[in-house]
Formats: C-alpha cells, structure tokens, sequence
C-alpha cells in the first residue's frame, strides 16, 4: 500500500471581525500571571512525524515540477531518501525550527529513510547521519540525546514488518539502550509478539499499532462509510494487543469526516472490555484527538512557497491550510495538559443516528493515490458524537457542523465544532446553534471551533459565578463573566465570544479556529 501525502498558507481576519471586544477583555484579567494551563508537559504519547515534511523537500530549487513524480512509489522513494542529518538536526532543521512551544510535548518521530538496510533494522543510517559514530545502540543513543537537547520529549521511530523471533529482542534491547521509549509500527507484528518480548525483558516501549487502510472509508463513490468493527473484529483484536491504535492514513482535504467515522467505529466496537487499556491516535486531526480523548501524531508543519508552480503538496492542499494552523496544535497539546487522553474502553459512546456526508472531487496535486485523480469521493460521518455524554444537541437552518465531545475521567468536558467539504467549497462552516449538557461535571470545559451559539447546560444554577475564558495558546486567563450569558443553569456564548476569546494569542498570519479553557469560579 503506498504511504501517504498530505496541504498548506493571510492573517487571522477573522479575530478582526471581534477586534472591538478585545480592549474591554484585555483590561479584564483576574488578578496578574493567572493560567489555567499546567507549566508541565503532558506525558501523553503524542508525536510529531517527520513523513509530511519529508514529502515536501523533493522540488524547491526545480523550475518545474510535475506532480505524477509525487504520487505513489515515486513520491514514497523521495521522501525516504530526503531524510538526512542536515535537515533534522542542522542549523535550520526541522528539529530546530518546528512547534518551540511544545517540543516538550512531543516525541519527534522519524519517519521512513532514518534507518539502513531495510524498514526494521533499527541501524541508524551512517551515510545520513554521519556524525553519530559507534555501535548501533551508541549511534541511537546519541541522536536520542541531540533530539532531547532541541527541546523535544525525546526521539521515537518508525518501522515496518518487524524480523519477528529472536531478532525482535535484539531491536527492542538496542532501543532500551538508547532510552527510546515509543515506535510507530506499519503493518508488521501480526502475532503480536513484540509485546510478549516487552512483557518477558521488561523494556520501557510503548507500541503503535495499525491496521492498514486506504485512504478513502468503504465505497468512496456512493457514501464512504467505515462500517463497523465488533469486537473480536481483527482491528479490534489489534487494538487490543497494542498500547496505541492509530485510525491510519487518509487525504487531505477529507480528513476530517474519513477519521471520525473510523473513530466512532474503534469506539463502539471498544466498549465492555474492562482491561483495555489501548489509546486511539487520530493522526494530525489534533483538535479531534483534543476533544475525544486521543493521541495524535502531528504531520502538519510550517513550510510552503518553496516549490515551483502552484507550490503542489499531496499531503497538505486545499482550503484548510492546515500548514498555517500551527496554534491548533499547541492549543490541542495545552489541553491535554489538563485532560490527559484516556482508554479507547473507558466509558459509554453516544453517536447520533444522523449522518454527514463530505465530498471532493480530487484534482492532481491533491491527492498521492493515482486512482482519485479525477474522481469525486465521499465520506460520511457521524453528525454528532459524545464519550460519557448526552449528544450534543445540534440545530440549523440548513446544513450542520460536525460536533463531538467528551467527558474526560478527571471531570473535565470538552466540545468540538468543526467544517464541511464539498466542490467549490472546501472547509467552510454552516451557521448552527450547539447545546452540550455537561450535568455534574466539574470542568474544566474545552472548547474547539466555533458556532453561532454554544450553551452548556449544567445540573445546577450559576448564580454568582465567575466565568473565566483562556485562549489555549496564552498564558494569561480572562475574566468574561460580563462577556457572556448566564441564565439559570445555562452559561451561552456567541460566536463573538468564541472567537474573541479563543483567537486571543495568534501567531503572525495563522488562521486555527478557535481553542478555549473556561473555568467556573
């Protein structure tokens, strides 16, 4: 199966529209250095990969470039071979120049083409990597530690198809050594036996584990449906087996509806098994993974304009510009400070009867799998769905959003509001009003997007209670209580507020939705 591809590029207008709400916030700060963000990193297993980057180094000094040279195999063995010293850990490498913020956050998981000799060898690559000398485990030690000393949590790395036997104990030892602690395993270990030599020789690894799937759910041409996954399934029986399961490569521009379907179904078909104890990782949909309690292994990164032409980038293309929504990562990883994610087991799963169905008609240069070139896809999705929660209420004059929330096992709440998709009209939002009963739970309370109106319901009254909002990417709380509407046990924001709150701290020409903490006092 060919490996993925993924887009990205204004200002953030869209706080301009709020802008005259601002002078009064700012002048409303509780009391000085308030944060309701904890200082230490989450220990989630998040990563950032380095596979998108990697598919977007071929072509920036080219007059032109096609393509066809991108897509499939061919697009494959460039990004392998682009995976060197210099542009990992040199002076402007990616190590050096990527998410500064929460690098403390992340693994930096390397991808394809770190390793010689094969996709599970675990030698690091001399020719690339040439001022790591010694054994392989001394060699993989020190490029744990210049990894570290950039700032991040520390390395993580990618394999395919594991050797299996006594071999397998020889790559989990290597990685003992080098203090490596998480690998990200494509395909491969159908036995599961790496977890029995983890068990047996005691080493601190946490897996990831997958079952391959194409980029587009079930028959892409009528209504792109997952379908479900009962347990017992074999996706479940890998789930089962693993410490985290990711939902797998999709497109760029139907990304959103591809993974919460795949989620949904991990999800319901998850539930009962007391002892499973498996992470769901949703990849780069970071707010997804924010909102429902999932890792995710981040893609997108900051670079475009450095390819010829129309800039073409399989893995990130389309109206979203996910590579200019660099705050939702670190508003998605500031959350999980405070709502760390949880069993993909734990809980009941609510999901609406209600069906959302997306669609593109794929362009080349959109897409690294050849046969959509040309061809209109679908995706469907659930409209709503909620982990521990009654579902979102959702009303519209015309189309909806997708909605999704949580309730986290620290008594944290979170609700997330997100685009639509269709030809000619990628990633826009469909005015709605949202509803969330949060009933006893003490918060905090995330939320994710926007809307044209989100009320919190609560199982008590609100009378006399101070409301405080923080834009996920600051460091400082506001005090909104006059900002916002509080009527019995229902506290109501306007998309004003969402907006006005949520988009306080924006980096120089960033265009994220919204990502707020609210807390009652």
């Amino acid at each position: 199966m060919n490996r993925r591809n993924f887009v990205l590029s204004g200002a953030a207008t869209a706080l301009a529209a709020f802008a005259d709400e601002l002078p009064a916030l700012k002048s409303s700060v509780p009391k000085a250095g308030e944060n309701l963000i904890p200082e230490t990193p989450s220990g989630a297993p998040n990563y950032w990969c380095t596979w998108a980057v990697q598919n977007y180094t071929y072509g920036h000094h080219l007059q032109e470039l096609r393509p066809e040279i991108l897509e499939g195999d061919s697009g494959s063995r460039l990004a392998h071979d682009a995976m060197n010293e210099q542009v990992l850990l040199g002076k402007d490498g990616w190590a050096h120049e990527f998410f500064p913020r929460i690098r403390k956050d992340l693994y930096l998981m390397l991808d394809d083409g770190w390793e010689s000799g094969g996709t599970a060898t675990f030698e690091l690559d001399a020719a690339k990597f040439p001022s790591f000398p010694g054994s392989p485990a001394e060699r993989l030690a020190a490029l744990n530690k210049a990894i570290q000393a950039a700032d991040w949590r520390g390395a993580a790395l990618w394999c395919r198809n594991t050797p299996g036997g006594m071999k397998d104990e020889h790559l989990e030892m290597l990685s003992q050594q080098a203090e490596v602690r998480y690998w990200k395993i494509d395909i491969g270990d159908p036995e599961f036996h790496l977890v029995d030599v983890r068990k047996a020789e005691h080493t601190q690894l946490q897996f990831e584990h997958v079952h391959g799937e194409p980029p587009l759910n079930g028959d892409w041409r009528r209504d792109g449906r997952f379908g479900a996954q009962p347990w017992g399934s074999r996706r479940q029986q890998i789930l089962a087996h693993t410490d985290v399961y990711r939902t797998y490569d999709v497109t760029s521009i139907l990304s959103l509806p591809t993974t919460l379907d795949r989620l949904t179904q991990m999800l319901k078909g998850a539930q009962g098994p007391t002892d499973l104890h498996t992470l769901l990782n949703v990849e780069d949909e970071v707010y997804v993974a924010a909102v429902m309690g999932c890792t995710m292994g981040v893609l997108r990164h900051p670079l475009d304009g450095l390819r010829p032409g129309a800039d073409t980038d399989l893995f990130f293309n389309g109206s979203r510009q996910a590579k200019r929504r660099m705050d939702e990562v670190v508003r998605a990883l500031h959350w999980q400070r405070i709502a760390p994610p949880f069993s993909a087991g734990s809980g009941s799963v609510e999901v609406s009867e209600e069906i959302l169905t997306d669609s593109w008609t794929f362009e080349r240069g959109q897409t690294w799998e050849t046969d959509l070139v040309g061809q209109t896809a679908h995706q469907g999705a659930p409209a709503c769905i909620a982990r521990d929660l009654p579902l979102p209420r959702v009303t519209a004059t015309r189309e909806k959003p997708f909605v999704f929330a949580s309730r986290f096992p620290n008594g944290a709440v979170a609700i997330g509001v997100q685009e639509r998709t269709h030809p000619g009209r990628a990633w826009y939002m469909p005015p709605a009003n949202v509803e969330l009963h949060v009933g006893d739970a003490p918060g905090p309370y995330g939320v994710f997007g926007s809307c044209a109106t989100l009320t919190l319901v609560f199982d008590r009254p609100l009378a006399g209670k101070r409301v405080l909002a923080q834009d996920l990417a600051s460091d400082e709380a506001l005090d909104v209580t006059d900002r916002v509407r509080i009527d019995g046990q229902r506290l109501q924001l306007t998309e004003a507020n969402l907006r006005s709150f949520g988009l306080r701290s924006v980096s120089k020409g960033d265009l994220s939705s919204p990502g707020i903490v609210l807390t009652l006092r």
